[in-house]
C-alpha cells in the first residue's frame, strides 16, 4: 500500500453552481468555523475541473493554494488601464 501525497490530506471544499456572491458568502460563512482558515482551500469549479479525477483535482489545486501562499497577488498592482 502507498502513501497518499501530502496535499490530499488538505481540506478542500469544492463548490459547482454558486455565483461568485455566493461563493463569497459560503467563504465568509464557513472561515470562523476554523482554526486555521487560511488552510482551508475554496474552489469554484471549471470545465477543465468538471473533467478531472478527483484526486487529481484536489493535488493540482493544493499545489496552487501553496504557491499563492508562498506568493501572495499584489493587489495594488491591478490592472488599472482605463479608469481616470
Amino acid at each position: 500500500m502507498h502513501e497518499q501525497p501530502p496535499q490530499l490530506r488538505n481540506k478542500v471544499i469544492v463548490l459547482n453552481g454558486f455565483s461568485n456572491d455566493e461563493i463569497a458568502r459560503i467563504m465568509a460563512a464557513v472561515k470562523p468555523l476554523f482554526e486555521q482558515p487560511r488552510d482551508l482551500i475554496f474552489a469554484k469549479t471549471t470545465e477543465h475541473s468538471l473533467e478531472m479525477k478527483l484526486k487529481d483535482l484536489i493535488v493540482d489545486i493544493s499545489e496552487d493554494h501553496e504557491y499563492l501562499k508562498r506568493n501572495p497577488p499584489n493587489l495594488k498592482s491591478v490592472n488599472t488601464e482605463g479608469t481616470a
